[in-house]
């Protein structure tokens, strides 16, 4: 079985080295005859790619563990669901599923810009080509998941039990549906400049799949976040960890690439920006693997170290150096207007864009620091949390202002006057807002200012509806969907900053040993401690204490946070018990217990407007989605 699947990986290889060749040649060839030969190898990568994929998933879930990568990552007794996770779930598996990814994208693409000029599709194709086709080396000749054992052991060593969550399902999978995507809006990029067409062209081309590409990037990054919040039994969903930073990176600077590329359409600025943008999206996403496969950072996400980093270097800085060189090449000939009007929505575009590159630049040095230290220094020097949280907060008060500007402001219009008569009631409900906060006892500076900035964002998106509503009239919000998706995304933004905020700075705790029958009192619960009990599940056994919760002597709920014991694995793992309402969720944690001396061990958390977290990130694909169904086929 492993060598039918290596045999189906490596032709998938020579299929994309062939393709990527014969587009290179069709490009040369003024008649582009070949283009049809290499299409039809881009198709037959793509066919083996899949039939390898499933060839190790059916080895997964059948228990062939004389397959290595299936011996490492699965057992007899671990649910058949993640089984089928463990595609992803290793190192090897996850750069495969990587390479799979990026040929069903190249296949959809070849289908939906099949009337192009072949010249440009060339390009498209020949990057697409040479992504998979890095990928696919490798796996075929660094880490093969198809490698076979010389013996055939009876069960595997299970996959580790803080992968064994729902998240594991869904997670990765939408994590790299947004990184792989990239890599055609990137090949679009690189088209239009080698043709010197700096047209709006490959924009409109693809606004479509940049944005789907985008939700599914958020989307994945928020679940994670919320995996962790459940999972990890720590109380939080981001400790701006190396490995979470590196999927926000790329997130970052994707973001600030949908914004310059609607200046791009609509006004013919920002090109060069936009043109540097994608660039920067598409390597970030490379680098975000390279993080977190190559071992190189130490963290709870990434996997053991491994000879690949050098292979993502050499990638990175080829791939780095044929696109800048070009880019700088034809850089006079793109003929980019300049931001004459500050209070334009362009001008706000324009530095917005600075903001989150900037973001993003000291996110990956302090997420990269422990790199280069050691390399310089021979010393891993890191960073701590405080470290993200002094140099985040200036770039995201000022990002929250703008948003709130950008709402009000005009393509190609200044005027400070209107600018000025637009915010001034939203500057007055933010006074109020902040007012309201304070009294309630909410009087930290920095998350005042942040819940004002919130809420004047907030103040100037709900009038916006309310007068475009009241000018164009209730269809507007059915015929200006895409201006209408961006405003509900933007309200979504509002919300995550609210339980951010709130849950960052308010967050409270309590940890107590106490004996079974005990009420630990809690802020306004009143917590009743059951005793330790037992259950045996499949593949671990649990030990969970049943909590009532009461509130004000009502009571309301009865939590059961457990500790687990794998097989395979000494080690226990805590599953934690969360009550959520929407003024924030009680957390419990199970953090020790001993029958003999019957005691219980109890962490409780208090994590306020942690909800609106996740509701605002469903408005956001929400949003997302509806600005999709403006458009009705890809251009």
């Amino acid at each position: 079985m492993g060598e039918m699947g290596f045999i189906l990986q490596f032709s998938a290889l020579l299929l994309g080295i062939g393709a990527f060749l014969i587009y290179l040649l069709s490009f040369g060839n003024s008649s582009g005859k070949y283009e049809k030969t290499a299409n039809y190898l881009l198709i037959g990568q793509m066919l083996a790619t899949t039939v390898a994929s499933l060839v190790l998933v059916f080895a997964l879930t059948t228990n062939y563990f004389r397959m290595e990568y299936v011996a490492q990552y699965t057992d007899l007794s671990l649910p058949f669901i993640y089984k089928i996770s463990a595609f992803w779930a290793g190192q090897s598996g996850s750069l495969f599923f990587w390479a799979w990814l990026i040929t069903v994208f190249t296949v959809v693409e070849l289908y939906r810009i099949r009337n192009y000029p072949y010249k440009y599709k060339s390009i498209v194709f020949a990057t697409t080509a040479a992504t998979a086709s890095f990928f696919l080396i490798m796996t075929c000749f660094v880490i093969n998941p198809f490698k076979e054992l010389d013996f055939f052991p009876q069960n595997g060593l299970g996959m580790n039990p803080l992968l064994q969550n729902p998240g594991m399902i869904y997670h990765p999978p939408l994590l790299y549906l947004g990184f792989v995507g990239f890599t055609i809006p990137f090949g679009h990029a690189l088209a239009s400049l080698i043709l010197n067409d700096t047209s709006n062209f490959w924009i409109k081309s693809v606004r479509k799949i940049s944005l789907i590409t985008w939700i599914f990037l958020t989307l994945g990054i928020v679940l994670g976040a919320q995996w962790a919040y459940v999972e990890l039994g720590w109380g939080g969903y981001w400790a701006w960890d190396p490995v979470e930073n590196a999927s926000l990176l790329p997130w970052l600077t994707g973001t600030a690439f949908i914004h310059s590329s609607i200046i791009f359409e609509k006004r013919k600025k920002l090109k060069i920006w936009t043109f540097v943008l994608i660039f920067l999206t598409f390597e970030l996403c490379i680098l975000s693997t390279f993080l977190t496969r190559s071992g190189i950072i130490d963290s709870v996400h990434s996997f053991g170290k491994s000879p690949l980093g050098s292979f993502f270097i050499w990638f990175m800085v080829l791939s780095s150096a044929i696109y800048l060189s070009i880019l700088i090449y034809k850089i006079r000939s793109i003929k980019d207007e300049p931001i004459a009007k500050f209070f334009s929505k362009e001008g706000m575009f324009y530095l917005a864009n600075w903001l989150f590159v900037g973001l993003m630049l000291v996110i990956l040095l302090g997420s990269t620091l422990p790199i280069f230290s050691e390399i310089l220094f021979s010393d891993k020097t890191s960073v701590n949390i405080s470290y993200y949280n002094n140099v985040t907060i200036p770039f995201f008060l000022i990002i929250l202002l703008l948003s709130g500007f950008g709402s009000i402001s005009s393509l190609g219009k200044s005027s400070i006057t209107n600018i000025l008569k637009e915010i001034t009631p939203a500057i007055i409900f933010m006074f109020i807002v902040s007012g309201i906060i304070y009294t309630l006892g909410y009087t930290q500076k920095i998350p005042l200012f942040l819940f004002a900035f919130a809420s004047f964002n907030f103040f100037i998106i709900l009038t916006s509806i309310i007068k475009d509503v009241i000018k164009r009239g209730a269809n507007s919000v059915f015929k200006n969907r895409r201006f209408y998706g961006g405003l509900i995304v933007h309200i979504g933004v509002v919300l995550i900053t609210f339980g951010i905020v709130a849950s960052s700075f308010y967050k409270t705790e309590k940890e107590e040993v106490v004996t079974p029958g005990t009420t630990i009192q809690f802020g306004k619960y009143k917590l009743n401690v059951g005793e330790i009990m037992f259950k045996e599940q499949i593949n671990y056994v649990s030990a969970y204490t049943p909590i009532k919760v009461y509130n004000s002597d009502k009571y309301m709920v009865t939590m059961k946070p457990e500790r687990r014991f794998y097989n395979n694995n000494e080690e226990s793992f805590g599953e934690v018990a969360i009550y959520t309402k929407p003024q924030g969720d009680l957390y419990l944690i199970l953090a020790s217990y001993s029958k003999p001396e019957n005691i219980v061990g109890v962490i409780a958390v208090f994590q306020p407007l942690v909800v609106w977290i996740w509701v605002g990130c469903t408005l956001m694909l929400l949003g997302g989605i509806y600005s999709l169904s403006a458009y009705r086929k890809y251009e």
